[in-house]
Parts: C-alpha cells; structure tokens; sequence
C-alpha cells in the first residue's frame, strides 16, 4: 500500500477505513513520517482585492482618520445601521421618533445593561424601513439612528466608558465629525447670488464698501432668455434653478395644469374619453404625478444633492417623513397642492408658463440653434405655430414624447438610448 505516502490520496482512504469496521480491524494504518503541508491562499493585497474590500478597507481608513481629527469619541455622531425592531414593539409606520423598542436595540450595540437609562434626546432617527422577507423570523422596522455621544453622556454619564469602547464597523457603525446637511436649492442659490453679487460689486468699483445695485446690473448685462421644454421633475427644477439665478424663462408643456389636468383623466378612468395631450404622461408635474410620486433614487440618499432636492420639496409643502422614510413617496393628493405651490413660486420669480402648447421644430440657422416653433395644442394646423427666439433650450420632454424625438432625429442629432430609467435635462446651445 505504497500510495498511502502519497498525502492526496490520505482524506479518501481514512474516509473508508472509518465506514467499514472489519477492515479498520484487521490492518494497521501507518502514517507517514513526513509531516502534511497545509496550503492557505495568500493575503490579497494592493490591486489584488476585490472590490468589496477595496470598500470596506477605505471606509475602516476613513473612520481611523475621523478619529483621529475627532480627538476623542465623544466628538461628532455616531450613526447606528440596521436597528431591527420587532413590530410587536414598534408604535407603527408613521412613527419617526424615538421608541421604548429602538432604545433596545441601541442599548446592544452600545452594550449597554439597562435600556431604559438611554435618554431618547440624544438620538434622533435618519431611516425606517420595513423588512418583511421570508428569511425574517417576523416583520420588523429596520431604523439607522444618530447618536450625539457627548450629549448622551451628558444626560446619563454611567454610558461614558461603554461609548468609550465603541469601535467602528462596516456597515453597522460609523462615526462622523459633521451631520451632512443641506438647505432647499431656493436658500442654497440665495447665499450663492449673495457672494457673487458682492464679488462683482467689488470689481466693479474697485473698493469693498462702495457701489450700487444699479451699478452691478448695468455691469451684469441683459438677461439670458431660456426656453424649457416639459414641467416634469427635470423641467420645474431646471426653471426654478433658471429663475433663481435672475434668467428669463419660458416654460412650455403640452399639457394642462394639474387641476385641469386631473379632470381630463378622471375623465379618461370612468367615461374612457382620452385627451391626446392631457393625460397620464402629459401634463403639470410629469408622469410621475400620477403614480404616487416615487422619491427612490440609488445615488446616495445622504448626499448633499439629493438633500437639497428634498428640502425643496418640503419648502413647497411635502412631508418631512420624506426625509426618513426607506422607499419615500408623496402620493398624488400631495403632489397636487404641492406642484400649485411649485408653480405660485415661478410665477413669482417671473416665469412664463404656456400651459397647452406643443413643441413642433426647433429653428436652426446656419447651423446655430435660435430658437423653436410651437403651437397651441387644440389647433392641429401647422400654419399656426409661432417662433420664439432663445439663447438656450432645455428639452426635458420625458420619453413619452416621441414625435419630439422624431424632430430631433430630422436634424440629424445623435440619440443614444439610456441604459435604465432617470429624469434628465437635455440642453442645446
């Protein structure tokens, strides 16, 4: 039995020595002499690692240099992730504080003895969703909370050496110098004209103190004019962006305001009478308006982008549970008084909003663009449309509006299909 040195095939015959006891007791099985080798795969390093550890090695870095700068753990936030709470203990969906339930929860990750001595003022709820999937035991809320550790130890100071201990840990633990926070875009490009007019008001005169308004605008020059193309999400806050920055916009959309609007398809759902260019697609407020305002995006709920588009919308009267809430949505009885108040806002800031109007052609000389061709969308007869000059266009037209799309193609503009569904400007200058 020779090939029992070789140590292949050792775990094989071991195996069947160890299923047959008569055989086992009639031979004696010698090891051999030279000890077996155990192979490890080696440490990846460098660009050897994968992705995901790339991730989490770059965010381990980054929470040691957090604290580092911090100083000490009782600098900043510490924001807690993926606080299950049983529904049996959790007040319900529309509950954004701080529960008996969720104190629980923290008090483990804290290790924490008595849960009830954990004073909810020093917490405050930045997620909740609700995790129902066949591999829970039972539904739960699952919550990603924020801890203000020196207020926490200020409340109760017996939680001093356990917040001392706390380590970060991917995905469950990380702490922060900073909340990130971010105002509506109305107050983000209000501070912004407020420096720039200052800078130019500066340059203008030459000294830091003096000059006038009337100064900066002679300075500043005529205004821009900027036609936008759909009151959809990309066409409203492009207008509203256009408009605060002190630019001429006109808003066209084929459709009807959201009160006209919803007539013509409460029309549509019980008579079946369709209005070719009012309906579930078309009209104030996009697509979307209609199909409980879905608020999900993947690129990163935190970022300062995505905030500011939230806080503009609780500016215009959404909830704030939007800003808690996993999968948010506005529903439509919401989206109604908020796009009114939306457009109150344009109208305020000199906005022009041409309700019912198509855009048929872009004018194009020499082979610059100057402006397009619309027409009003009750007379069906190309002799009535209109040219407007503009120094820019925004077309955020949605993809249902495929007649535009046709138009684009007649001037030979290049069109590449999106891999996947987002709202988008498209700007021709």
């Amino acid at each position: 039995m020779s090939f029992l040195h070789h140590s292949k095939f050792l775990p094989s015959i071991l195996l069947s020595l160890s299923l047959n006891h008569e055989f086992s007791r009639s031979f004696t099985l010698r090891l051999p002499s030279t000890p077996f080798r155990i192979l490890c795969a080696a440490k990846r390093t460098g660009k050897q690692r994968y992705p995901s550890e790339k991730k989490k090695l770059k965010l381990k870095l980054k929470q040691k240099d957090t604290l580092k700068v911090a100083g000490n753990k009782f600098h900043g936030f510490w924001r807690l992730f993926k606080l299950a709470v049983p529904v049996c203990k959790d007040p319900g969906k529309d509950f954004l504080g701080v529960s008996d339930g969720l104190l629980e929860e923290i008090a483990k990750v804290l290790e924490f003895p008595v849960a009830s001595m954990l004073r909810a003022e020093a917490f405050s709820v930045v997620r909740k969703s609700f995790d129902a999937r066949k591999i829970m035991k039972e539904p739960k809320f699952v919550y990603t909370v924020d801890m203000d550790a020196s207020k926490l130890v200020e409340l109760e100071p017996r939680t001093w050496d356990f917040i001392n201990r706390l380590e970060p840990a991917n995905g469950l633990v990380e702490h922060m110098l900073h909340r990130k926070c971010s105002g509506d875009l109305i107050n983000i490009i209000s501070d912004y004209n407020k420096v720039h007019d200052s800078t130019l008001l500066r340059e203008s005169t030459g000294t830091g103190s003096s000059g006038s308004v009337g100064q900066y605008k002679n300075y500043s020059g005529a205004k821009p004019k900027i036609a936008v193309v759909g009151s959809g999400p990309s066409g409203l806050f492009a207008s509203l962006v256009l408009a605060e920055l002190g630019v001429d916009v006109t808003l066209f959309e084929r459709g009807q305001a959201v009160e006209q609007r919803g007539r013509g398809i409460g029309a549509l759902a019980v008579r079946r009478i369709l209005q070719l260019e009012s309906n579930f697609c078309f009209g104030e407020g996009g697509a979307g308006t209609w199909s409980d305002g879905k608020l999900v995006t993947r690129i990163g709920r935190n970022s300062e982008s995505v905030l500011a588009v939230m806080n503009t919308l609780v500016h215009f009267g959404a909830p704030k549970s939007i800003f808690v809430d996993g999968k948010p949505h506005l529903g439509t009885d919401r989206l109604v008084p908020l796009l009114w108040n939306f457009r109150q806002h344009l109208l305020h800031h000199g906005v022009t909003i041409k309700f019912g109007s198509r855009v048929d052609d872009l004018l194009i000389e020499n082979g610059k663009l100057i402006g397009l061709k619309a027409s009003d969308v009750s007379d069906r007869s190309p002799i009535n449309c209109q040219n407007y000059k503009y120094d820019a266009i925004i077309l955020a037209v949605g993809h249902s509006a495929r007649d535009v799309y046709q138009m684009l193609l007649s001037h030979n503009l290049e069109l590449i299909p999106k891999d996947f569904a987002v709202s988008l400007c498209h700007s021709f200058s």
